[in-house]
């Protein structure tokens, strides 16, 4: 069995950005964190990270952030779908 790991984006700050006083002084020296994308499968087996406005066209979703069981099946699916790199 795979894992698959859906990947992140690394630029959100840690405060909203419209904040003022104590905190925006304190947390505007600290990186920004790490936010998961979900990856969608659709129906006709192709895969986005847009989420539909149909939810009956989701066959499944990855969600980001999270370690995901995946099968051999699958893991071949994401790779050929560009997501390779995120499965071990």
């Amino acid at each position: 069995m795979a894992t698959f790991i859906p990947p992140t984006d690394n630029f959100v700050p840690s405060i909203a950005v419209d904040t003022d006083g104590i905190g925006l002084l304190l947390f505007r020296y600290f990186a920004p964190t790490a936010r998961g994308r979900n990856v969608y499968k659709l129906v006709d087996a192709t895969f986005t990270e847009n989420e539909p406005a149909d939810f009956a066209t989701i066959d499944t979703t990855y969600h980001g952030g999270h370690s995901i069981t995946i099968t051999t099946s699958e893991a071949t699916a994401l790779t050929a779908a560009g997501y390779g790199a995120y499965i071990t």
